[in-house]
């Protein structure tokens, strides 16, 4: 954050777009460059400064956006061909709210086509690939979000998650991504008024501290959002100053711990301990429903997706991906019956969640359980292992956090999880800022960028 003469908004800008010229064409984060936009408005926010008003909370903040986002002037294409995006012709709520507190926005970033996969190779804009790892996966859908931000290319970026959109790619590529609690976000991302049911905004960042700068700054009702919710909403960071005293922390017995790979179940299991040290009451738990969110999750969302984007399955051969095929077919071929019992299903989930957070305040897990993927041809089963650990939030509409915790043999970056109780937003951004000050996993770089 700026807070003396000494840099400026430009000189921020300028930095990443050098990041943008050395390394996108390794990464490929990226569909769209608004170089010329982003310099002319960090030029009117230096000179707001110069004659001593003040930009905002994120004067000096590079941000790309998730390309599912309206920012005025650019093609939104939710990943899909520009011949099927349409031009924004003006911002969308959270945009308008980040410009407004003095971000600057380099680009729109890459994802998979429509939120359809958790690889984000796009046959349309280039595969997104992982810095710390070229031949590896980014994750997705906003993986161009967190490779951006891993590569230095922005401070920060605006993803969005339905069945872990952004905590896996955070996790993948170590940086912090929260998925905030359904409602506290504007889900107005386009111009059209119809959301996808389990879709969120949110945050990536190198630090928590970031994360949750961006993450307030989005943060209001937006009366014009029917999925919006008014309620107070709490602003208040501890900034680690107390660790994590008197935090009540759940380590799952069932689901979550299943099946993890022998290092990352390692690095979850030490910082655990670290959050241990910090204060917080450590104690295991059982997460009910868990192994039978995904049967229920999965023709919920998909039907959902083939309702908002069934018409790409007309479009003419060469214009399809395979994997966004396989996944509207799927939500296509969800019976009313199936969709039902999985709504009823839903509303006891719930409930036994709530039960569950009266008794602790965070459960936590690795993010992701198994190595990162190469890049290739994922069969169904490997991508419902990358996301396995990310169904309960979304289902429940419930706030989780992916932080970095280490890394593997193979040089590749750690998630812990952490997901809180409803609205308990703020809890989750405290415990990853104590947790970042007393740990200096989200310093590390990947080789790429040195």
């Amino acid at each position: 954050m700026i807070t003396t003469a000494s840099t400026s908004a430009e000189t921020e800008v300028r930095a990443g777009l050098d990041h943008i010229e050395k390394y996108e064409p390794e990464i490929t984060s990226l569909i769209t460059v608004r170089q010329d936009e982003a310099i002319a408005e960090a030029r009117r926010l230096d000179e707001q400064f110069e004659n001593g008003v003040w930009p905002g909370p994120l004067y000096g903040m590079t941000l790309t956006v998730k390309d599912n986002f309206d920012v005025a002037g650019t093609p939104t294409t939710n990943g899909t061909a520009f011949a099927y995006a349409p031009q924004a012709s003006e911002d969308c709520f959270v945009i308008d709210r980040v410009k407004e507190a003095g971000a600057v926005i380099l680009g729109k970033a890459n994802q998979s086509e429509y939120c359809q996969s958790v690889t984000n190779q796009n046959v349309h804009h280039g595969s997104c690939r992982n810095p710390w790892g070229l031949d590896r996966i980014a994750g997705g859908s906003s993986g161009g979000s967190a490779a951006g931000v891993a590569a230095g290319i922005a401070t920060a970026s605006i993803g969005s998650d339905s069945g872990g959109s952004i905590r896996i790619p955070a996790s993948l590529n170590g940086v912090v991504g929260l998925r905030p609690s359904a409602g506290r976000l504007s889900n107005r991302r386009t111009a059209s008024t119809r959301v996808a049911t389990f879709t969120v905004g949110g945050p990536l960042a190198r630090t928590a501290v970031d994360a949750a700068r961006l993450f307030h700054a989005m943060d209001a009702y937006d009366p014009a959002d029917v999925t919006s919710v008014d309620r107070r909403r709490d602003h208040t960071l501890a900034m680690g100053r107390e660790g994590l005293r008197g935090l009540r922390i759940g380590v799952p017995t069932n689901y979550f711990m299943d099946g993890v790979d022998s290092e990352i179940l390692a690095a979850v299991n030490a910082a655990i301990g670290t959050l241990g040290d910090l204060g917080a009451e450590i104690t295991d738990v059982h997460v009910p429903g868990a192994e039978d969110c995904r049967t229920h999750f999965y023709p919920m969302v998909t039907a959902n997706f083939f309702a908002l984007y069934g018409e790409y399955l007309d479009r003419p051969a060469e214009d399809l991906d395979p994997e966004v095929v396989m996944s509207l077919e799927h939500g296509r071929s969800v019976t009313a019956t199936q969709f039902a019992e999985a709504a009823m299903y839903r509303q006891s989930f719930i409930r036994n969640l709530e039960n569950l957070f009266d008794n602790i305040d965070v459960f936590v897990c690795p993010t992701v359980p198994i190595a990162t993927p190469r890049l290739g041809k994922l069969e169904h089963s490997d991508m419902m292992d990358v996301s396995r650990n990310n169904f309960v939030q979304p289902f429940a509409g419930i706030p989780a956090i992916s932080i970095p915790c280490g890394l593997r043999s193979d040089g590749m970056p750690i998630g812990l999880q952490m997901t809180a109780g409803y609205w308990k937003d703020t809890v989750l951004l405290n415990a990853a800022i104590a947790f970042q000050n007393a740990t200096s996993f989200h310093t590390q770089r990947p080789a790429l960028i040195g």
